[in-house]
């Protein structure tokens, strides 16, 4: 899994501004300068409405400014670098430094979790905090955060082959639910990484109760087997343990009526 399946190079930018919502405005004019989208007004004030329900600040420098609009069909992404920390009102209480904002058709909501849960990860994995304190260029950026996203997907494709194997239904669960538990699981990193902060916990139980309870407790068991529940659909097969999918599957997955799990290693199915 590349980068540029989300974004490309050009789309990672330098943002002088220093407060929240000058900084979301300047993003949102460089998507209109590389024509992504006409009407910088418009998204800037849906993903302000966004913000105004939820911060999105999520932490470890970096907030997820977002907003689903059917006024798009294509995923749009784009990437800031803050030359001064912008104040956030962040989760951990810490000024934001990159700022990942997306906007994107309801269709491809599954999509965008993948992307923040990916990226919520390489921003909480210790390792990396010498590199994002520091000032790297939109290229310094955009080359790590590819390899770390080839990392990713390679971990998470390690650990589907540990699962065990079987065939296992989810029959009649929307496929709504699926966005929702890649949401619950991002939640869970993020609980046991920032030390099980009682925010974070009321919001896992918010959302929990928004999820079917056989696709909850489906996901709730596959957790405790493995880190990751999830694999995605790549080149006809699951990532996990590179089994093929049946097309007449492959076609059911595409529209997005159902849940969908691996008939091998039991992973749900993602198709990005």
């Amino acid at each position: 899994m590349k980068l540029d399946n989300f974004f490309t190079k050009e789309q990672v930018v330098k943002i002088n501004a220093a407060e929240k919502q000058p900084a979301l405005k300047e993003l949102i004019s460089e998507l209109q300068n590389q024509s992504l989208i006409e009407n910088s007004s418009r998204y800037y004030a849906q993903v302000a409405h966004r913000e105004s329900l939820e911060n999105t600040g999520i932490g470890n420098a970096l907030a997820i400014p977002h907003a689903r609009t059917d006024s798009v069909d294509k995923f749009i992404t784009i990437l800031g670098i803050a030359d001064t920390p912008v104040e956030y009102q962040s989760i951990d209480e810490k000024p934001v430094k990159y700022i990942l904002l997306s906007i994107f058709p309801t269709s491809m909501s599954t999509k965008y979790l993948y992307l923040i849960g990916m990226m919520a990860r390489i921003f909480n994995n210790k390792e990396n905090n010498t590199f994002f304190a520091g000032n790297p260029t939109p290229s310094e950026l955009f080359k790590f955060l590819d390899k770390e996203c080839e990392s990713y997907y390679k971990s998470i494709s390690d650990e589907s082959k540990k699962t065990i194997s079987g065939n296992r239904e989810l029959t009649g669960v929307p496929s709504s639910d699926l966005d929702l538990m890649i949401r619950l699981d991002r939640l869970y990193n993020s609980y046991h990484e920032q030390g099980k902060p009682e925010s974070i916990k009321q919001k896992i139980d918010d959302l929990k109760k928004l999820i079917d309870n056989r696709s909850l407790t489906y996901y709730e068991r596959m957790k405790k087997k493995n880190n990751n529940p999830f694999s995605i659909v790549e080149k006809n097969s699951c990532s996990g343990c590179h089994m093929n999918i049946p097309p007449v599957e492959l076609k059911e997955i595409q529209d997005r009526e159902n849940i969908h799990i691996c008939t091998y290693c039991g992973r749900f199915l993602i198709m990005l």
